[in-house]
């Protein structure tokens, strides 16, 4: 991964020259990332991750202050003006989802449970308490009454009740 740091100037000149790309394939930002893999731009002395300098630099100013660059094609390190466009958090969130660069169940720093025990959890509804489910997978009743509920890992709680009836 490249992490040269771009030298004074040619973070402008490098979006610049691509604004008008014509491709559909991914142009990856050339100098420094960020440890999440976010190309990293100064123009006129300020920062900002470099996707959000193109989304500027190609579509202008975001309508609203709290709407952000998001990536059609789910490569953090692309900057093709075609792949960007202004979204909500939400709708980024969504794009991340469907392009599997997206943080939740056990790609989560903070998960405690594996996919698989949340599995076995869904299974068990029903069948024992959660207080004993807590106890077994060392978290608090609370969250396993969240994962029953749809609140916790609501992604496989949607799976697990598509295979029930596929098997009914």
């Amino acid at each position: 991964m490249p992490k040269k740091i771009a030298p004074k100037g040619s973070s402008e000149a490098f979006l610049r020259r691509h604004i008008s790309v014509e491709t559909d394939a991914c142009v990856l930002w050339p100098y420094r990332l960020t440890k999440a893999g976010y190309g990293l731009a100064v123009i006129d002395g300020k920062q900002l991750h470099a996707h959000r300098w193109m989304c500027i630099l190609a579509h202008g100013e975001p309508a609203q202050k709290d709407l952000e660059a998001a990536h059609g094609c789910g490569n953090r390190n692309c900057v093709n003006p075609n792949h960007l466009r202004w979204d909500t958090r939400s709708g980024n969130q969504q794009d991340r989802v469907l392009h599997g660069t997206s943080n939740r169940g056990e790609r989560d720093g903070m998960a405690k449970l594996s996919e698989s025990q949340v599995l076995e959890i869904l299974k068990m509804k029903g069948l024992v308490t959660g207080v004993d489910l807590a106890k077994k997978y060392n978290v608090r009743p609370n969250t396993i009454t969240r994962i029953w509920s749809g609140q916790r890992w609501p992604h496989l709680g949607i799976k697990f009740r598509q295979d029930q009836e596929r098997a009914a």
